[in-house]
């Protein structure tokens, strides 16, 4: 019987050697390690507590969130279930694959759930092999762009190889992946974190292939460069686009946080009676199972930035 230093040893040899296409003009293709850089979120998150892998909203979110790191090589839209099928191919085998009635499937257009290898799984609970997992791959099959991105998504420092000592030197390009990177974790912490829902309105639309709300910044990040997920929102597009509009803010009181309306700077209609002043000192909905809270603080700089003052 191996040792679990053993197991994890021999999982990241086998993470570091997937079974993936080669192309000199695409490079080496990112849809595996990306598919369990996902896997691993949800783990790490709590979102998957057990061996099943589905192919659902929250997978298909975090993969796409991660190719926007490398749309810039692949130039396509990710192909999600290509990956989630062929990670269970014999080569591989990180797990077995099944259809959504949980029988066996070998096809990418019928595998909906996936069983993770048990000996994987055990290694994937600690978060230090999932750290050198992450290490492993980032090294092994993307670009030195790419390895900026998601060093800085990660909050890992960069590999030291000549390549990457190459890259560094063009600063444009080395400061450019790095804002990539910021920009992605933002967007990956916030949405998950508010449980994909909307803090204005509590809407949540989820399809199988996402979820609609955007993570928006609640100091404006032009102004504050801060990427921290405290200073971040989840909410639906036309609720965004109003709070950077200055339409809304919100206001401390007590626990909650209080919807104030900036009365007087727009008007409205609605067939259905769907209207932002009616919303006007209800406080922000949070999902009962958001792992996020908003920092105050940050309010009080969008309200100020935009001229909101409380209502007497």
């Amino acid at each position: 019987m191996p040792t679990l230093s053993e197991l994890q040893n021999l999982w990241l040899g086998k993470l570091a050697n997937l079974n993936a296409a080669r192309s000199a003009s695409l490079g080496i293709a990112p849809h595996k390690p990306l598919m369990i850089f996902s896997v691993m979120d949800l783990i790490r998150s709590g979102d998957l507590r057990d061996r099943w892998v589905a192919y659902n909203a929250d997978l298909v979110t975090r993969f796409r969130d991660y190719w926007d790191l490398v749309v810039d090589r692949r130039k396509n839209r990710p192909e999600i279930s290509m990956p989630f099928n062929a990670l269970g191919g014999e080569r591989d085998a990180i797990w077995e694959r099944y259809d959504e009635h949980g029988n066996s499937s070998i096809s990418r257009l019928t595998t909906r759930l996936c069983h993770l290898d048990p000996d994987l799984f055990t290694c994937l609970q600690d978060s230090n092999f999932r750290l050198n997992a992450r290490r492993v791959m980032i090294a092994a099959y993307f670009t030195p762009a790419e390895q900026v991105g998601l060093c800085e998504r990660f909050r890992l420092p960069v590999p030291d190889t000549a390549e990457m000592t190459g890259f560094a030197k063009d600063r444009e390009a080395y400061k450019t992946s790095q804002k990539k990177g910021r920009n992605n974790r933002f967007k990956a912490e916030v949405g998950p974190g508010y449980k994909y829902t909307c803090a204005l309105t509590g809407y949540c639309l989820q399809t199988t292939t996402g979820y609609m709300v955007q993570a928006a910044h609640i100091h404006q990040h032009a102004k504050s460069g801060n990427d921290d997920p405290r200073n971040g929102l989840a909410l639906s597009p036309d609720a965004h686009w109003m709070f950077d509009a200055g339409l809304w803010s919100a206001i401390p009181k007590g626990d909650d946080l209080l919807v104030e309306v900036a009365t007087g700077r727009f008007t409205e209609s609605s067939l259905h009676g769907r209207l932002l002043m009616a919303l006007d000192a209800t406080p922000l909905y949070f999902h009962s199972q958001s792992r996020l809270r908003p920092d105050p603080a940050h309010f009080a700089l969008h309200a100020r930035h935009h001229r909101i003052t409380p209502k007497p």
